[in-house]
């Protein structure tokens, strides 16, 4: 069996601007990154890895492009005709093969890898005997448990959603996001520090809340940055057209499936 490992970091709640779709959910002017943006944030290490470089049409002063990013960069949409944070989630981590549509983390326990969930949510997963759960209620928890995860878990997947954006977000409360922010930034430079030769880190976030729009879940376009130690530089991965881009490069990455891999999956972009 492969010792490949994974780990997705879930910034829940940043969004980058608002998407195709905005009108149909109440979302036009949406932008939670850009609405932050002159709150104080100083995000070096999601700068390095190519945040700003996402922005290359509207770039933010203080989030500003580089030329050489340390991980691949781009953004997807969501296509679930639903502005949940859970329908997002699991268009995120839903994958159907063949007739069936299961969750990636199901799938990776069928075949044997460990799976390892941090979260403050409640689970859909069909196999919880064979995934490892655990239940944070802050940022600093699930840095601890992430930190404890990489130590111990040699392979498979490691999926880690930060909770305290989510509550800035909701309190409308712009200046606290940014700090909040600034404070994953720094954990996530530690976090690039502890990645082994066969590691592949993924950023992202599975749905926004822009904390300028009324307590809600905002449709923008969402982060994706990956960043592969073996690689000196990154590059633009565009756009993908589904959060669903996550679990078809979960399934390609770990060998899950013997036939065509779904698109939009962009593994052999970042390997």
């Amino acid at each position: 069996m492969t010792h490949k490992r994974m780990i997705v970091l879930d910034i829940a709640s940043l969004g980058l601007g608002e998407a195709p779709d905005a009108n149909r959910f109440d979302s036009i002017g949406a932008d939670t990154l850009g609405h932050i943006a002159d709150k104080g944030l100083n995000v070096s290490n999601l700068i390095n890895l190519g945040l700003g470089n996402v922005r290359w049409d509207n770039e933010i002063k203080s989030i500003p492009q580089v030329d050489a990013p340390r991980g691949f960069f781009g953004k997807m949409v969501t296509t679930v005709d639903s502005n949940r944070g859970s329908a997002s989630f699991r268009e995120m981590f839903d994958y159907t093969a063949g007739v069936r549509t299961a969750s990636v983390m199901d799938l990776l326990a069928e075949k044997q890898h460990s799976v390892s969930i941090i979260s403050s949510f409640a689970y859909y997963w069909e196999k919880q005997d064979d995934i490892s759960m655990v239940q944070v209620p802050d940022d600093s928890k699930a840095f601890i448990e992430l930190s404890s995860k990489m130590r111990t878990q040699k392979s498979g997947l490691i999926y880690c959603q930060l909770p305290e954006l989510r509550h800035f977000a909701r309190m409308d409360d712009s200046v606290g996001y940014a700090k909040q922010l600034n404070v994953l930034d720094e954990t996530i430079g530690k976090v690039l520090e502890r990645l082994r030769d066969n590691d592949l880190l993924l950023i992202t976030s599975s749905y926004a809340i822009d904390p300028t729009r009324d307590n809600r879940i905002t449709r923008e376009y969402l982060p994706l940055i990956v960043f592969n130690p073996n690689k000196d530089e990154g590059k633009s991965l565009g756009i993908k057209r589904s959060l669903g881009a996550v679990a078809n490069a979960i399934v390609a990455f770990f060998d899950l499936d013997d036939g065509e891999i779904t698109k939009p999956n962009f593994i052999n972009e970042v390997m």
